[in-house]
Order: structure tokens, then C-alpha cells, then sequence
């Protein structure tokens, strides 16, 4: 019993952590269920493919990421496949809440940081409008994710089998959501900055690289079987979407509704790292510079979305988390504004999600063309259509003569 004790205390803050996970878990399933979201019935449709059932069509793009499928295929057939989706995005949402922690508390070698940047990241915007639902964007966090954990521990420890990891996170991410292989930029910066000869640079970045190269030509080769491949995919995208996403007020708009309050304490986190910028630790400084352009990949896509922008959280929520724990540091009565500061940042986004529901506003004001009264008025009076629990998908936007 002693041992068990000593162990519980050893890892307290994973228990901790977990614990939290599931009560957050339990508070999304109580409030709006594990529900379909719109590209869930692509996603559907592309399990039941892979089990062998006659569908009729399903959306080609999707067949370039069957990670889902054959997870919903081959290892969870017993389930349904809503089922076997909710159950692998539940798994992939404890991954990132531990390698989320893993990571920055490394990083900033901090645990108060690693802890409060994991349930940050958790009770996210994009986690609670998108991620927990039925759609795949989880999987391509997870992925992205491990590819920075992995490129970090690498980093610290030069041993190579962190290298093979990272390849493998990256692969499969381009089998789940492609943004889920951009963390192979972060550990590219890392390869430039590493103090070694170009030629051993090189053989990492073939250790690196070598199964998301493969995976890359596999898939390509799969691609002819639908007649489709990913740059198809992405030139469409972009003369198909961009021109409605890209305009500075919806820039201004999502950036806003997926960090929210967190904003307030990223400019906190800000002050306090360039006040304190020459005595920060030089891996800090590192991560933070190289995990920029993977966390800024998301303007290669051409939906600006909050599911997609989420992608830079592991920017962000550290520099967030590095602010809320100076103010802690500060003092006894500081300690009380801190806990305050993370339990916004948690709320929020639950706060924000039931108010909005799943009206996108974006539409709204742009058939009321820009006009906050009109916007105003309109969502309130579809607001009970606007469902928080996905029952009304597809609502039809339209001004009444």
C-alpha cells in the first residue's frame, strides 16, 4: 500500500491531469454529446468503405486520409462507425493533454507551465466546437504534436530513434489531416540550428524523412484509384474557398473567437519574455523561434476556421501559460489572480460555444452585409435553430423578404 502511495505521489500531477481530462470530457459529453459535425458523414462514409459496404459516393480528398478508416476498419469493427470515431478522437484527446504537458514542461523545464498549458490546450475553443465531435481534426493535433515532441527530445538528447518517431508522427499525419504533417518544419529549424557537419544534417534529415517520403509516393500511387491526389485537393480548395476566407475582418474575427480571453494573457506572457529575454534559458528561445512557421502553417489552407488556426496552440498557449505563471510568481494575492486567469481561459470557450452555438456568423453578416443590427437581430431570432449539439447542420441562411 506504501509503494502504491509512493507512486501516486510520484506522479501526481499525471494523475492530476488525467483526472481533469475526464471531468472535462464528461462536462463536453453533458453538454453537447459527442455529436456529428458537417464533415462527418465523409468521414462516415469513408469507414463503411473500408468495411466493405456499397457506397454509392463518398468525397475522394477523404480516401487520401484513411487513417480513421482503417483504424474504424480493421480495429474497432465491432463499434459503429460514429462509435469507432468518437472513440479514437477520445484517445488521441488524452495524447495531446499528456504530450502537450511532456513537451513544455521540458521546454520551459516548469511543471506549473507544462500543467497549465495542457488543460488550456484541453478546454480549447477549437476542442469544443470541433475536435471532440466527429470530424478528424484531433487526430492531425495528435500528430503534429508527437512530431514536436519527438524533434524536442531529440533535440535534448541527440538519440535517433527520436527522429524515426517524429518520421512516423509525420507520416501518419498525412494519412489523417495533412496539417498533422507540419510538424515537420519545426524539427527541419532544428536540424539548421543543430551545431554539426552538413553531412550528418543530412542523414538526419533522411532518418527524418524517410517514411513520410514513402508514404507520400504510396499515397500518390492510391490517389489513382479515385483519380484524385492532394494537390488537386489544394488548388481546389484555394479557388473554391479562398476568396470568402481570406478578408482581414474574418482574420480579425476567428483568431478572436479561437484564443478569445487567452489573448489578454498571451500579451501578459509576451510582456514578461521580452522583460525577461536575456536570462531566458536558450532552449526557450528556441522553441519558440522554431515552432513558428509549423504553428503559422495554417494560412497554406484555405479555410480560415478556428479548427484549422488551433494548429498554433503549441505557440501560444505556452507563451499564455509562461505569462499566467509569472503573475503567480509574484506573490501570495497573485496566486489567487493566477488560478483566476486559468479558469477563465478553461470557461471560456464553453461560454463562448453555448452563446454562438453553431451559427456561423461570418454568413450571417454577410448576407446582412455587414450590418451589426441586422447580424444582431438575425441571430437572435434563429438562435434555437443554431444547435449546440449539431442537431441542425445545415441551416439555410437567408434573409426573409
Amino acid at each position: 500500500m506504501s509503494n502504491l502511495i509512493e507512486k501516486l505521489k510520484k506522479h501526481k500531477i499525471i494523475l492530476a491531469l488525467f483526472l481533469l481530462a475526464t471531468l472535462n470530457l464528461l462536462v463536453f459529453w453533458r453538454l453537447y454529446g459527442f455529436h456529428p459535425n458537417n464533415d462527418t458523414g465523409g468521414f462516415i462514409d469513408l469507414i463503411n468503405f473500408f468495411r466493405g459496404q456499397d457506397i454509392a459516393f463518398f468525397v475522394p480528398a477523404r480516401y487520401l486520409n484513411p487513417f480513421y478508416a482503417i483504424v474504424g476498419s480493421k480495429i474497432l469493427f465491432f463499434m459503429s462507425a460514429e462509435h469507432s470515431l468518437i472513440t479514437t478522437n477520445i484517445f488521441f484527446y488524452y495524447g495531446l493533454v499528456f504530450l502537450t504537458y511532456g513537451l513544455i514542461r521540458r521546454v520551459f523545464k516548469n511543471n506549473f507551465i507544462g500543467f497549465t498549458s495542457a488543460i488550456i490546450v484541453m478546454t480549447g475553443y477549437a476542442m469544443v466546437r470541433y475536435a471532440l465531435t466527429q470530424v478528424q481534426d484531433i487526430g492531425g493535433y495528435f500528430w503534429f504534436l508527437l512530431t514536436l515532441y519527438a524533434g524536442w527530445r531529440w533535440w535534448e538528447e541527440k538519440d535517433k530513434k527520436w527522429l524515426y518517431l517524429g518520421g512516423v508522427a509525420v507520416a501518419f499525419g498525412l494519412l489523417t489531416k495533412e496539417s498533422g504533417a507540419m510538424g515537420a518544419l519545426f524539427v527541419g529549424i532544428l536540424f539548421l540550428l543543430d551545431k554539426v557537419s552538413w553531412k550528418e544534417r543530412i542523414f538526419n534529415f533522411i532518418r527524418f524523412s524517410i517514411l513520410p517520403f514513402a508514404t507520400i509516393v504510396i499515397n500518390a500511387f492510391r490517389g489513382m484509384d479515385v483519380d484524385y491526389n492532394s494537390a488537386r485537393w489544394f488548388v481546389f480548395a484555394w479557388k473554391e474557398y479562398a476568396k470568402d476566407n481570406f478578408t482581414l475582418f474574418k482574420w480579425f474575427g476567428v483568431h478572436t473567437t479561437t484564443y478569445n480571453i487567452l489573448w489578454f494573457f498571451i500579451l501578459v506572457g509576451l510582456y514578461f519574455l521580452i522583460k525577461n529575454w536575456k536570462d531566458l534559458d536558450r532552449n526557450i528561445k528556441i522553441y519558440l523561434l522554431a515552432v513558428i512557421p509549423s504553428s503559422l502553417s495554417y494560412y497554406m489552407w484555405s479555410l480560415f476556421i478556428a479548427r484549422t488556426v488551433f494548429i498554433s496552440a503549441w505557440l501560444f498557449v505556452p507563451i499564455a501559460s509562461y505569462g499566467i505563471y509569472s503573475v503567480y510568481a509574484k506573490g501570495r494575492m497573485y496566486k489567487h489572480v493566477a488560478v483566476g486567469m486559468i479558469i477563465l481561459a478553461m470557461v471560456t470557450p464553453y461560454v463562448l460555444q453555448s452563446t454562438l452555438r453553431y451559427a456561423t456568423i461570418f454568413t450571417i453578416m454577410n448576407i446582412c452585409k455587414n450590418n451589426i443590427p441586422c447580424t444582431w437581430n438575425y441571430f437572435w431570432k434563429n438562435r434555437q435553430q443554431f444547435s449546440t449539439t449539431g442537431d441542425v447542420l445545415y441551416f439555410q441562411y437567408k434573409l426573409d423578404q
